[in-house]
């Protein structure tokens, strides 16, 4: 009896070793389709501020995920950027947020406006329910998690809890972008097309006269003032078509 008892306690610490094994890895078929790790789980390595945000007070590393500290002062936001540059690409990320949060990933962002924002577009990270804006009110569909920010709603809510992490994916094949939000498809839309051009020229991006005009660029990480944390970011660079 006592080795029935202990069997199954010994393969369940076997599975629970391999899941945290897993954090901030890549599998053999992943490493073969040629995706690489942006975050190693460790350091800040890969990533900086941008336009010298003072990244340090504000981006951590902590139990193997990339940590952004809430209760920061709107004036002292501290958003980052990769090192590298991406044209097209396949993201893959984990991301959890704390209760009325707000963040973003952007891509395509060049330096030179005083926020990312100003060139990237957004992939929305929020607290769809808990989240005010500056006039204390909630914010529209538009602008929830995974929507095609700003523009249209998500098809579908799918975020997990706050709290519980996310797994979400961007796909950019030149100009048309796909978001993913737990392995469902949320967003589909391409940038420069007539409809597109239109959106954006009706929205509050048409004052951005910077706003998608750039081709490659680098990822951004939004601070907004709120707590959040990102693990297993990969990205998957692809030929351009």
């Amino acid at each position: 009896m006592l080795k029935t008892t202990l069997i199954p306690f010994a393969l369940g610490l076997l599975v629970l070793a391999g899941c945290t094994q897993k954090q901030n890895t890549l599998s053999s078929s992943e490493k073969a389709e040629g995706f690489v790790l942006l975050f190693d789980g460790q350091s800040l390595q890969g990533w900086r501020a941008y336009m010298e945000d003072p990244m340090e007070a504000a981006w951590s590393v902590q139990d193997g995920a990339l940590v952004l500290k809430g209760g920061s002062e709107k004036g002292s936001y501290a958003n980052i950027v990769t090192t590298g540059e991406y044209d097209d690409f396949d993201l893959r990320f984990e991301w959890k947020i704390e209760p009325g949060s707000n963040t973003g990933l952007m891509f395509h962002v060049k330096e030179g406006p005083k926020m990312p924002y100003l060139t990237g577009p957004e992939y929305q990270l929020l607290d769809d329910e808990g989240f005010r804006g500056g006039d204390g009110k909630p914010v529209p569909p538009e602008e929830y998690t995974a929507s095609h920010y700003a523009i249209e709603a998500a098809y579908q809510e799918v975020t997990k809890p706050v709290g519980e992490w996310n797994t979400s994916r961007i796909l950019v094949v030149g100009n048309v972008v796909q978001y993913w939000l737990n392995e469902v498809k949320t967003a589909d839309y391409e940038m420069h097309s007539e409809k597109w051009n239109k959106q954006v020229a009706d929205a509050k991006f048409g004052n951005w006269k910077t706003f998608g005009t750039t081709e490659t660029g680098h990822l951004a990480l939004q601070d907004h003032g709120h707590g959040a944390w990102f693990r297993n970011i990969k990205i998957k660079e692809l030929s351009k078509h």
